[in-house]
């Protein structure tokens, strides 16, 4: 049986093998870069394959036509950086209508419906990339992407195929999409597509009057909680024609009544205790509250505030008033799940109850929360519920709080120090809804009287589009959590050597030290990278701290970084950081370790710091130390100026 020969697609050209010249004369055609080859083929007639070669000649026929049909076209060279990849004159050049805006030095044309984004192979098993994918792909591989892109099920490569020759090139038409919609998101805080389908949820109830569609009506309850703007405001922006006070008063009618809807739709299907089972609840179990807590149902607490005018009645003038903030609010209480969705955000409570009280009115009332939660699920609380514990353990759940100092005590013990890091590990879940939360202007800033009615309504309407169209805050579920989760399990029962000879009085913090010159040439300490740093600080916020605190210290000792070794052990360093809070306070840091081991350099830690005896983690002092000798020193790190200007307009009197 013969083996058929390759041939040209166009032509039928057969290539032999054996031939050099032959092979030299064609060339194969299949891969994405060659589409425009693909377009003039199929418009010839030619049916394409999988694998294709073109001769030259065909190939130099298609150029002359594609050529003549573009006679309008303008040629762009390709980025310098990337000539290394050229070689031919086909390769060297591409050519775009006028009609198309070049985007400089990003590559990909947002075909990529059809092929791999990564590997640009066709034909294969693929699935939809998320938009983190893209925002990846744009950021460090400077690829557009567009919505419809695709990607092999399986992972085909780690490095994005380079496409030097397919340069970015939109039309007209996609880039006032892209602008529109990022205009649309900026002002209501929702993409284009998201508004739509809100909009088919409130079609049904709503009909469209001669000042506004449905969907217009979306957009202006949006536009209300984003920008806060007046209700005539909006109306202008919206085209309402009308006299100025039937703007307003149409512009109020349609918020309420959008309200009144997407509160009907939205809400009862993601939000409020009873919208989940247990089972579904359960799957939102992150790697830390999995492992810190065991498989039972986690739930974190924490209440929220919307602040208000001050009243003419003296009873909602009284009722609104929080004596802690001194300022006219109401209280929401929130109760979150262990990666970051909204369980329920319950009802608007005075200004002057507190989270204990708030609680115990919950608990007290919301019968649904008893049917979901059983003996022994964990509630995850700050220390503002410590009046409502009691409470807690009477229903039988397990109450994960920060520890408490005793009457006389100074420091918090090691074990407390350390339950209380794993607290705070999954607590900040909570935290971070509520930055989203205040994210809509309305909510931030202080609201009328007017919208008190309807304030319960507006808030939950916030946290179940939150649920519906938002990522989880925080998927934690990857290998990486899971390690850090374990790493810090297996340092709860861990005792510092340091604070032991400290607090037994072997080694003195207060007597007087060895100071260090210049440590850049006279002293040696270990190298360090972030992913070290992470580690050992069992996250980053800790380290986030370290730039301020050390542009603090430096500033205070004439942009060096005071440091004293022990008169009778030259293993441990002692540094005296301010604390943030306070002038007159200052904390004594001691940090041993040692340059010769590559796994572990830094072997232990003791800070005076209220929370300073924990070895899950460190606080920021210690990692601000750890910050500069080991890492920011050796990058060129300088702290920044910026607001160096600002404090000097400022007169200390």
């Amino acid at each position: 049986m013969m083996t058929k020969l390759p041939c040209c697609i166009n032509c039928g050209r057969i290539r032999h093998t054996k031939n050099r010249a032959s092979k030299q004369s064609l060339r194969t055609i299949s891969n994405k870069k060659h589409r425009w080859l693909h377009d003039l083929l199929l418009a010839r007639g030619v049916e394409l394959a999988s694998e294709m070669i073109i001769c030259n000649q065909c190939r130099a026929v298609l150029c002359q036509e594609r050529n003549h049909r573009g006679s309008k076209y303008l040629q762009v060279t390709p980025s310098d950086d990337y000539d290394d990849e050229t070689d031919d004159s086909q390769e060297q050049f591409e050519h775009f209508d006028l009609k198309h805006i070049l985007i400089a030095n990003i590559f990909g044309n947002g075909d990529d419906d059809l092929y791999c984004s990564w590997c640009m192979k066709p034909n294969a098993t693929m699935m939809k990339l998320t938009l983190s994918e893209r925002i990846s792909l744009l950021l460090e591989h400077r690829v557009y992407i567009s919505r419809k892109a695709m990607k092999c099920s399986q992972l085909c490569c780690t490095i994005a195929h380079k496409r030097s020759q397919e340069l970015t090139k939109l039309s007209t038409e996609q880039v006032i999409e892209l602008i529109d919609n990022l205009m649309t998101e900026l002002g209501t805080g929702w993409s284009l597509s998201q508004l739509e389908d809100m909009t088919t949820l409130v079609a049904p109830y709503m009909r469209t009057s001669t000042y506004r569609t449905p969907f217009e009506a979306v957009c202006l309850f949006w536009v209300k909680l984003k920008t806060n703007l007046s209700f005539r405001q909006i109306g202008t922006l919206f085209k309402i024609t009308t006299s100025e006070d039937n703007i307003r008063r149409r512009v109020e009618d349609t918020l309420h009544a959008v309200t009144t809807y997407l509160n009907n739709t939205i809400v009862s299907n993601n939000l409020g205790v009873a919208h989940l089972t247990r089972i579904e609840a359960l799957a939102h179990h992150t790697s830390y509250s999995g492992i810190f807590f065991g498989d039972q149902l986690s739930m974190m607490w924490d209440g929220t505030y919307v602040y208000c005018y001050k009243s003419n009645d003296h009873v909602l003038q009284r009722e609104c008033y929080s004596g802690h903030k001194s300022r006219h609010l109401v209280k929401m209480m929130s109760l979150v799940l262990p990666d970051g969705y909204v369980l329920d955000l319950i009802e608007p409570f005075s200004g002057k109850s507190n989270d204990s009280t708030i609680t115990k009115e919950i608990l007290s009332t919301c019968a649904n929360l008893q049917h979901l939660c059983q003996a022994g699920d964990v509630q995850i609380v700050d220390r503002g519920f410590r009046d409502v514990v009691e409470e807690f353990e009477t229903l039988g759940y397990d109450v994960k709080m920060p520890g408490l100092l005793g009457k006389n005590d100074k420091q918090l013990d090691t074990t407390d120090a350390n339950e209380s890091r794993l607290v705070t590990k999954c607590r900040w879940l909570v935290e971070s809804f509520h930055a989203r939360f205040k994210k809509w202007r309305f909510f931030s800033e202080r609201i009328d009287q007017s919208f008190l009615l309807n304030i319960g309504k507006l808030t939950r309407i916030v946290a179940a589009c939150l649920n519906k169209y938002r990522s989880l805050i925080n998927d934690a579920n990857s290998d990486e959590h899971k390690y850090m989760a374990q790493r810090m399990v297996n340092l709860l029962n861990r005792r510092s050597e340091l604070e032991r000879t400290v607090n037994n009085g072997i080694l003195s913090l207060r007597k007087k030290w060895i100071p260090i010159l210049n440590i850049d040439n006279n002293f040696n300490f270990p190298v360090l990278d972030v992913d070290f740093l992470r580690d050992y600080t069992c996250g980053t916020y800790q380290i986030k701290q370290s730039e301020a605190y050390a542009k603090a210290h430096l500033h205070e000792y004439d942009n060096e970084f005071e440091l004293q070794i022990s008169p009778e052990n030259d293993q441990p360093i002692r540094c005296r950081l301010h604390s943030r809070h306070s002038n007159s306070t200052r904390y004594f840091i001691c940090v041993q370790n040692d340059e010769n081991d590559e796994e572990e350099p830094s072997k232990d830690h003791y800070c005076q710091w209220k929370d300073g005896k924990k070895t899950v983690g460190c606080c920021g002092h210690i990692a601000t130390v750890l910050w500069y000798l080991g890492y920011a020193r050796h990058i060129g790190w300088k702290p920044s100026s910026r607001t160096d200007r600002f404090k000097e307009e400022i007169i200390s009197c």
